[in-house]
């Protein structure tokens, strides 16, 4: 596995962010509204397994190692950005 050093910066998170596919950013965007590997799933017409793949896919493009380590970099992402 490619291992990717943390993101230090928002512009850091916000470039890896652009780099993920349309599907991960997907994946990203329900998992931080909180949904489970399983609703996630539902949503999207694939299986858990698939989900969880995307996941750890994300986590190494993003360089955070959790779902909520995903939330926390992504947050202050959000914050940023204009009305």
């Amino acid at each position: 596995m490619h291992y990717m050093p943390r993101a230090t910066t928002i512009s850091d998170i916000a470039e890896r962010f652009a780099a993920l596919s349309r599907r991960e950013q997907q994946v990203v965007n329900l998992a931080c509204d909180g949904l489970s590997n399983r609703m996630i799933a539902e949503k999207l017409g694939v299986n858990e397994g698939t989900v969880k793949s995307h996941l750890h896919a994300i986590y190494d493009k993003l360089g955070v190692q959790s779902r909520i380590a995903l939330m926390i970099a992504l947050s202050d992402r959000s914050t940023s950005k204009p009305d």
